[in-house]
């Protein structure tokens, strides 16, 4: 007897069974963000245990695969490779920071112009521009400058302070030009090496003695000596008056500054050094910003003339 093939298509409905509903997959508010972040940190703590082995390592990541892990992420998210973050994400009481000249080889590489215009041991002026504009920031850094900032307390002032100069002129014109190439980063290495020695603190007690009891008979106190009145360079350290950070405030919102941290952000991007307050500014510092503010001050709409007015 002959068997007649039948065709998948002419078997009967019953025949083929029922799909089963298949559960819906989880859902990730995230998109997959943070998943795809922590696989990220995976594949990076790998790399930083294996170069914390080496030599070629930072001492400040020696035996540290986490804090490697940590930099090596943070260099990917800005374009830099294992070897580069490690070579030059610094990360100084919590803060992470970049060398000067890494900050200007990350700006370069994402189009961005920088060059320098005058390099000297006293004075160093950096010039940059923005990619695809015509707009030229320039920054300019004198050790006089410096001095006034409370910057020469770095002994690297005295030893190289053509290269210290630099490094505040660059950073100051890569984070105006590309804030977003280097996102969001707001310090260098020397800057935040500056911040953790001015607010380094050391105390030394003397070995306690048996206590000496004086048996002469108490001198008569010696007047306090009169001060002599402030130079005219002491004179220009003392704190911004109440009336000038009233302005600056006015004049800032008037740029569309509103939020606090911005109005920080910007006043130390202005006189180089951080902030935490805006009356930390001294009286030349606000008197001077008052003046940029002002020459930049966004014009007034000019008022329509009233119909049939005649001159």
């Amino acid at each position: 007897m002959t068997e007649i093939a039948v065709r998948p298509e002419d078997r009967p409905i019953d025949y083929w069974p029922t799909p089963q509903p298949q559960p819906a997959p989880p859902e990730d508010p995230t998109g997959g963000r943070l998943v795809a972040w922590a696989n990220g940190l995976a594949a990076a703590h790998k790399i930083g245990s294996a170069l914390c082995q080496t030599s070629f390592a930072p001492k400040q990541f020696a035996g540290k695969a986490e804090d490697a892990a940590a930099a090596i992420l943070f260099g990917d998210e800005i374009g830099l490779t294992p070897t580069q973050a490690l070579r030059s994400i610094h990360v100084i009481a919590g803060t992470p920071s970049l060398y000067a000249r890494a900050m200007v080889a990350l700006v370069q590489s994402k189009g961005h112009e920088v060059w320098t215009e005058l390099d000297t041991p006293t004075k160093v002026v950096v010039c940059g521009k923005r990619r695809g504009t015509t707009h030229v920031e320039r920054s300019e850094w004198t050790t006089d400058r410096a001095r006034r900032a409370g910057y020469t307390s770095n002994k690297k002032y005295e030893t190289d302070p053509q290269a210290m100069l630099y490094a505040r002129a660059a950073s100051d014109v890569c984070r105006k030009i590309a804030a977003d190439a280097l996102a969001g980063l707001a310090y260098t290495v020397e800057e935040l090496e500056i911040s953790e020695q001015s607010t380094t603190t050391v105390t030394r007690s003397e070995p306690a003695g048996p206590r000496k009891v004086s048996r002469e008979k108490p001198q008569p106190a010696e007047p306090d000596p009169v001060p002599e009145p402030p130079t005219a360079e002491e004179s220009a350290e003392e704190s911004a008056t109440r009336a000038q950070v009233q302005k600056l405030n006015i004049l800032i919102q008037e740029q569309g500054i509103t939020e606090r941290q911005a109005k920080l952000d910007y006043l130390s991007t202005q006189v180089g050094r951080t902030l935490t307050s805006s009356n930390d500014l001294s009286k030349h510092e606000a008197s001077s910003l008052i003046e940029l503010l002002d020459a930049t001050k966004p014009a007034e709409p000019a008022l329509p003339e009233p119909e049939g007015w005649q001159q």
